[in-house]
């Protein structure tokens, strides 16, 4: 008995594996592995693609990896060079690839394609409370932490303080675990970021210090969205931090996206879609802030849709504007 036993043993456990494989081979031209680019470790992008990593192999077969990047900049280079399979990116970086301006001067990068709407990313910034730091107008000539560069908050939160007229002593680039050890050694005066709610390296820190939490005045904002339209102007929930109890934080918001390269397989990316709008909850589980992932957002995409997903979404009744569809 115990022999038969191992015996069934071994041939489920030969039969799941190749239901394993075959599930994510059922297509020619289906990769059998993928790469997620994400950012660096401790950002809400390096929690989100653990998640949709999970998804993938959970839900299809595919097994994924999740890699450490710059960010939405460096996402978009490498999936325009087909170097990722996935790559997250937030609407004003990818916006400025596909494009050619900004950042990309002048170099389009026209081989990626958005696929869903992932979270809104809100623009955060903390200091401790003994420092006094209470707004970005309290930051002139003082060291700012923004994030690694080729991230959105390196990108945008410099143009933020120009608009602002706001004159930083010093700016550092690097992951958000690491600006925050140095914040908390008085190395740095303040900590940027543009992330999902909550901005979990905030959290954390609430636990031992005092901090401030702030974003981006309502003045400076009006500015901010007439220069860069891809932005809107969004609030902090009040409670969401223990520094905002009572107060919501007013600051500049912008779409995340999850994207692909132009040559991905249309219906690898239909059935990505189906199982990833079905399986919403194994992405929520992992950060609360894909409980936006939701097919309607597809139209705040900056830029045009896979066609594997102009597909799904139609077929869900989207209207998907013009200007979205690759001509």
């Amino acid at each position: 008995m115990k022999r038969l036993a191992f015996v069934l043993s071994i041939l489920m456990t030969g039969v799941l594996l190749n239901f394993t494989l075959s599930s994510a081979q059922t297509q020619p031209g289906w990769p059998k592995s993928v790469t997620i680019g994400a950012a660096p470790v401790g950002g809400t992008y390096y929690v989100w693609a653990g998640g949709f990593s999970k998804l993938l192999h959970d839900k299809m077969g595919i097994p994924g990896n999740v890699e450490v990047t710059g960010g939405p900049v460096h996402n978009t280079q490498l999936v325009d060079q087909n170097k990722l399979d996935f790559g997250m990116v937030t609407a004003g970086p990818v916006w400025e690839g596909f494009y050619g301006e900004g950042w990309a001067k002048g170099k389009k990068h026209e081989n990626v394609r958005v696929i869903f709407p992932m979270y809104t990313t809100y623009f955060q910034m903390y200091s401790l409370t003994k420092s006094g730091i209470k707004s970005i107008h309290d930051l002139n000539g003082k060291s700012v932490g923004v994030g690694p560069v080729g991230g959105t908050p390196s990108t945008y939160w410099p143009k933020i303080f120009e608009v602002a007229g706001v004159k930083p002593g010093r700016i550092v680039n690097a992951g958000s675990a690491d600006l925050n050890s140095q914040l908390k050694d008085g190395m740095l005066d303040a900590n940027g970021q543009s992330v999902g709610l909550p901005w979990v390296t905030v959290t954390e820190i609430e636990t031992t210090h005092d901090v401030n939490v702030y974003g981006v005045p309502d003045k400076d904002m009006d500015k901010f969205v007439e220069k860069y339209p891809y932005f809107s102007k969004g609030m902090i929930p009040k409670g969401m931090y223990k520094s905002n109890k009572e107060k919501e934080i007013e600051t500049l918001t912008v779409w995340n996206f999850m994207t692909v390269h132009k040559d991905t397989p249309d219906s690898f990316v239909y059935e990505v879609l189906k199982k990833t709008f079905d399986n919403v909850d194994i992405l929520i589980a992992t950060h609360k802030s894909a409980e936006e992932v939701k097919p309607q957002y597809i139209v705040y995409s900056p830029i045009v849709l896979h066609p594997g997903a102009v597909k799904y979404y139609k077929e869900k009744g989207i209207k998907i504007p013009d200007k979205l569809i690759a001509k």
